[in-house]
């Protein structure tokens, strides 16, 4: 593999590259870096070598749909040009890669757009983890005049909310950091949950950062709405056939570093969690908000 994306590779496995959509940005820079690397006039060595490429960088995390779509798209359009030349393929990828930037932005742009029009001045709402689109929401709500304030959970065991928490904070926006087992004791206060996703199944269930699944279940019980922002290519179709969406296992360094030396001490390190369609109120997509039940009609 091309060095760009071996390191790559290694950045999505640390999570020095984190989130959904960084990610699958990411996978498309790699894979388009193995294009360009490339050297050499066979068309099956180019083809074998995107292909290994893929494939690595589907691997380092097993639960980021986005990614592998965003891949296989990729792959699609080359695998069916049988008679381009290795230049000729290389010069689509290329395209290909500006295209899926332009898809991405536009995306986020209206998710934004439609999440920032759920929220009023006067009101409180409760995030999870960190979501560049869900910060986006409150952004623009924010700077739409909007008058709120928002509680963020940290996220163990890597504080990703933190960063949420900064991010909002410094933007100017009344932000509550809490950690996670307090959640059941805020939420009761908050009139709607807002969070991003990882991956959206066929029956509507919630792939999304582990403690999402519990937040989402003190919001209904309270019967406080759940959003999750989610582009379409974060719907898995492989689970329209019955696979269940992996969840990615974690190094239990991550909790505890010392854990090694302990003896009868096993760590069990889950990246995420399943939220059931029963909780989430909507997803908020560049198609609109739309409910849970609806979102395997809209996928293609």
């Amino acid at each position: 593999m091309d060095k760009t994306a071996q390191r790559i590779v290694r950045d999505i496995k640390s999570l020095k590259i984190q989130g959904a959509r960084n990610i699958a940005r990411a996978a498309v820079d790699a894979l388009a870096a193995e294009s360009f690397s490339f050297r050499g006039s066979s068309r099956n060595a180019y083809l074998s070598a995107l292909l290994v490429a893929a494939d690595e960088l589907a691997a380092a995390r097993a639960t980021e749909p986005m990614l592998r779509n965003y891949l296989r798209y990729i792959l699609n359009y080359v695998q069916r040009d049988e008679g381009a030349s290795v230049g000729e393929l290389k010069s689509l990828v290329a395209s290909l890669q500006k295209s899926i930037y332009r898809d991405m932005e536009k995306s986020k742009t209206a998710i934004v757009e439609y999440g920032a029009s759920l929220l009023r001045s006067g009101h409180t709402y409760m995030t999870h983890c960190h979501s560049s689109t869900v910060t986006g929401i409150f952004t623009e709500a924010f700077d739409d005049g909007k008058d709120f304030s928002v509680i963020a959970c940290e996220t163990r065991p890597l504080y990703q909310g933190v960063r949420t928490a900064k991010e909002l904070a410094s933007h100017g926006i009344p932000t509550t950091l809490i950690v996670d087992s307090a959640a059941h004791s805020f939420i009761r206060h908050c009139d709607a949950v807002f969070v991003g996703a990882d991956a959206v199944t066929a029956s509507g269930n919630l792939v999304n950062k582990i403690g999402t699944s519990g937040i989402a279940h003190f919001a209904h019980s309270f019967e406080i709405p759940f959003y999750s922002a989610a582009e379409m290519h974060k719907f898995d179709y492989l689970t329209k056939w019955g696979m269940l969406e992996p969840i990615e296992q974690r190094s239990p360094d991550e909790i505890l570093k010392e854990s090694k030396k302990m003896k009868n001490l096993k760590i069990a390190n889950p990246a995420f969690d399943v939220t059931p369609a029963d909780y989430i109120t909507a997803y908020i997509t560049e198609k609109g908000i739309i409910p849970p039940q609806s979102i395997m009609l809209l996928a293609k």
